[in-house]
């Protein structure tokens, strides 16, 4: 039975529109929350029926009557023989929010209109600009600033013309009454290491846990330039192969593409929260490279479609600008579509994209030289490993877990062992088998289901095929260290 609390509204249906959305913006100017609609006063499902237009009605509703618009996050579940619905929203970035011209916050289970006092220090509170906009306490005087590098970076992408150091800062709106901006600072300084937060740990472990070291590093140089010296660690850390093709051209492989670990190692730059405390950090292991970058996702993304929804949010537009001056990226968002193909390429597995501890996490998994009769189990997991983090609710995470341990298993056997009802499963095997997680083999009274062990590869019948080349595959290449 659910209990209203401070981060959880009860609503018996649509028909209280008005009310759930005043308890959005109310959650939205505090630390968040969900709504469940379907349930009645003492917390008991009504087994309520959605219809079809009542969810795209409602969203419409809420961008017409908040300002700033929200955009929760609602799912339709079912319970018994009925629905119901979960509308959750994070705390908002921009406050405050406003419904029906008025401001609310959420004060245990009430939702309360924000006194006129409390809204100006919320508004003075919220009007502060962004990080790499806010004025640092560097001046030009301070001499920390490199006229050497800026002059190069001018004459090379920039183009201002002039070989005025205050002039082109200005130019790139940097600087403000000779004091440099945190961007200014963080891009054009010899020495970033008084700003703790921004320096890039970066650490070889010994094995798969971050038990023993075996090197580290910290930058101290600043952002622009600590993109070549990060990489520069990696590459010694991690190993190149050199094979001989055909022709006797040599082809190098690393374990790891080297575009798609500088395009995480870049994201993380750019796009990290510089007002938390942590630093961008680069975990190196035997099996997997991770990049942590402090912060979360901005929360018009959604990290269940990240890898195919392409849209630039940068949490630091300065920082982006300078970066796609000097041509380190983009600006158009498909970073993560590149890091996908790279690796897939390279004949790596799908890297994982993910939220964990306040931090966005992308896991590049190293690629296997050999494939033998033990790796079969090995190649399953590093495929579960690319893809359930970062793509699959947990509905689905778990359907393809039981039929990565019970290969061949049928839909009535998932059905008795998951406690799932059969429209639910058959919803997660319609997704996965078009997503080409897993396929079907065999009659249609017989057959079972399978992981696939190669992503995005044509619908077929190919499960022979693919246990042979996992039994079997070695290379036929001389390959020299």
């Amino acid at each position: 039975m659910l209990k209203e609390t401070e981060k959880l509204e009860l609503k018996t249906s649509f028909s209280e529109w008005k009310e759930i959305i005043i308890s959005l913006v109310a959650f939205a100017n505090r630390n968040g929350g969900k709504i469940v609609v379907g349930v009645n006063d003492t917390g008991e499902f009504i087994n309520m029926q959605v219809g079809k237009s009542t969810i795209e009605d409602f969203v419409n509703k809420v961008k017409q009557h908040t300002d700033p618009v929200l955009y929760p996050s609602i799912n339709v579940k079912e319970f018994g023989l009925g629905e119901y619905v979960e509308i959750e929203i994070p705390e908002s970035d921009n406050k405050p929010v406003f419904a029906f011209d008025k401001a609310y916050i959420r004060t245990r289970k009430s939702n309360l209109k924000i006194s006129n006092t409390s809204l100006r220090e919320l508004i003075k509170r919220y009007q502060t600009p962004d990080f790499d906009l806010q004025l640092s306490n560097v001046s030009l005087t301070d001499k920390v600033i490199s006229k050497k590098w800026i002059l190069s970076l001018n004459d090379k992408h920039f183009k201002i013309d002039s070989n005025d150091i205050e002039v082109i800062l200005n130019d790139l709106v940097v600087l403000q009454n000779n004091f440099l901006t945190q961007a200014g600072y963080l891009c054009f300084a010899n020495d970033i290491s008084p700003a703790s937060n921004a320096v890039i740990k970066l650490a070889r472990f010994k094995g798969n846990t971050p038990d023993a070291f075996i090197d580290m590093k910290n930058t101290s140089c600043n952002l622009i330039e600590s993109v070549s010296e990060s990489l520069s660690f990696i590459t010694r850390s991690i190993n190149m192969n050199v094979e001989i093709g055909k022709q006797a051209e040599r082809i190098e492989k690393w374990d790891y593409p080297i575009e798609a670990l500088r395009e995480g190692l870049i994201n993380a730059i750019v796009h990290r929260d510089y007002s938390d405390a942590g630093n961008i950090q680069v975990r190196i292991f035997d099996d997997r490279v991770e990049i942590w970058s402090p912060g979360l996702l901005p929360r018009e993304l959604d990290l269940s479609r990240i890898e195919t929804e392409c849209r630039s949010i940068p949490r630091n537009k300065k920082l982006a600008e300078l970066f796609f001056k000097v041509n380190l990226i983009e600006n158009w968002g498909t970073g993560f579509i590149r890091m996908l193909h790279k690796c897939k390429s390279n004949g790596n597995p799908r890297p994982v994209f993910e939220e964990k501890a306040g931090a966005f996490v992308i896991t590049f998994y190293k690629i296997k030289d050999e494939v033998m009769d033990e790796g079969v189990n090995g190649t399953l997991s590093g495929i579960l490993n690319g893809t359930l983090n970062g793509t699959l609710n947990e509905g689905r995470h778990n359907v393809l877990r039981f039929i990565e341990q019970h290969p061949g298993v049928q839909a009535k056997d998932i059905v008795n062992q998951l406690n799932l009802p059969l429209d639910t499963l058959n919803k997660h095997l319609r997704y996965l088998k078009t997503h080409n997680f897993i396929e079907r083999h065999g009659s249609k009274k017989a057959g079972g289901y399978y992981i696939c062990l190669t992503q995005n590869a044509p619908t077929q019948k190919r499960s022979n095929a693919l246990t042979q080349n996992a039994l079997t595959q070695k290379r036929s290449n001389a390959i020299t260290p």
